[in-house]
């Protein structure tokens, strides 16, 4: 397996940090990794490693505000910002790759983010795999909270009012500590700007959830408490276009890609990619 890493120059002049993980031989599709909140695509490196072993070209940016890139921590003033940065990764991934099938691999905003590219960038996507996606507004943000949230980031957009709990990611204690202890990955507050753009994306999304014409690959843990499941089920019962499959992983917290059952969610996802790809 070959890995690679370098930056690319965003449309509004950003320093934006990528890498790849590529196997030995020829690969057999094209899956881009899309991480979460806070956090940085390096933590994808088992991930990337089983998918490269299993015949595919994997590639991942640190979005901005986020890991290697440059950008303040966890903020944008607009949800397009993040889209324009993702439909440039990606052309450029094409390039490297023409004619292979593409699939967009998203995890928790992640997930949120790859959902929005695809609605608006669907040609040429053979997949579209979700983990633990940010589909709806957790219960602890009442719909009056969610209205002065969205006018604060009107204002003061870098204002930030909440942080993730990191004990919710994953039931492995090592985990967990290596998350607060990785000095790449943003533990403090999420501002106002990104928090209000995913909210945002979070009302017009439904609507649009039968326009998706592709297979869809839809994960979760019953027991995340990051973001909530029902927005995977809406996702699942409103995509009626789409050719769905869904893993509703018993037990399993936020991060199914580090939970201890972690090497059965691999498994699924390369299953499920080779049926899409073949």
């Amino acid at each position: 397996m070959l890995h690679t890493h370098d930056y690319f120059v965003s449309s509004d002049g950003l320093q934006l940090f990528r890498q790849a993980w590529l196997p030995d031989g020829d690969p057999r599709g094209v899956v881009l990794v899309i991480h979460g909140l806070g956090e940085h695509s390096g933590r994808y490196g088992h991930v990337a490693d089983r998918l490269a072993g299993a015949g595919y070209a994997v590639h991942a940016l640190d979005h901005r505000g986020h890991g290697k890139s440059n950008g303040k921590r966890a903020f944008v003033k607009r949800y397009d910002e993040l889209m324009t940065d993702l439909a440039q990764f990606r052309r450029m991934v094409e390039e490297q790759h023409p004619e292979l099938p593409l699939v967009v691999l998203g995890h928790s905003m992640g997930g949120n983010l790859a959902v929005g590219h695809v609605l608006d960038h669907q040609d040429g996507v053979a997949g579209l795999a979700l983990s633990g996606a940010a589909l709806k507004a957790g219960d602890d943000l009442s719909g009056p909270q969610i209205t002065i949230f969205k006018a604060i980031a009107r204002v003061v957009p870098g204002f930030r009012p909440q942080a993730l709990s990191a004990d919710a990611i994953s039931r492995d204690p090592a985990v967990v500590a290596a998350y607060r202890d990785d000095p790449l990955v943003f533990t403090g507050k999420i501002s106002a700007g990104l928090g209000a753009a995913l909210l945002e994306s979070m009302d017009r999304f439904p609507a649009r959830y039968g326009e998706l014409r592709l297979p869809v690959l839809i994960m979760h843990g019953t027991e995340d408490q990051l973001t909530p499941i029902e927005g995977s089920r809406e996702l699942e019962r409103l995509a009626t276009n789409a050719h769905v499959t869904s893993h509703y992983f018993e037990g399993l917290y936020h991060e199914i890609f580090n939970e201890p059952e972690q090497a059965e969610v691999l498994d699924d996802l390369v299953e499920w990619l080779d049926g899409v790809t073949g």
